[in-house]
């Protein structure tokens, strides 16, 4: 993830192109990240459900916060530029992961 998002444009794999395209990416990248953060918070601390929310919360706030500076820094990497549409597209993907992992997880699923 952090190869695709701070990589020049120019090493960046081609992919397909159609409008929104980019998007669609930070948004897989970012729910895919949440999603997987959440399920090796769960398996590698072993705590109760009051401190498991508490733990959950901050989790959320610091990919929250890891989705904003993202786009930030791209704007110091040849190429690459900032846009508003992906911070929202990140946090979007972020909350959306950490969804999915929080209903699998209560309906006791195996992928998580």
């Amino acid at each position: 993830m952090a190869y695709a998002l701070f990589s020049p444009a120019s090493n960046v794999p081609d992919i397909p192109k159609f409008y929104g395209s980019d998007k669609v990416i930070h948004f897989g990248m970012f729910v895919g990240m949440a999603f997987l953060w959440n399920r090796v918070v769960r398996h590698n601390v072993n705590i109760n459900r009051k401190n498991s929310t508490k733990l959950f919360t901050n989790y959320l706030v610091l990919w929250i916060f890891i989705a904003i500076l993202t786009e930030y820094l791209q704007r110091l990497v040849p190429g690459r530029s900032f846009d508003y549409f992906d911070i929202i597209t990140n946090i979007v993907g972020v909350i959306i992961g950490a969804g999915i992992f929080i209903y699998l997880n209560k309906r006791g699923s195996v992928l998580v």
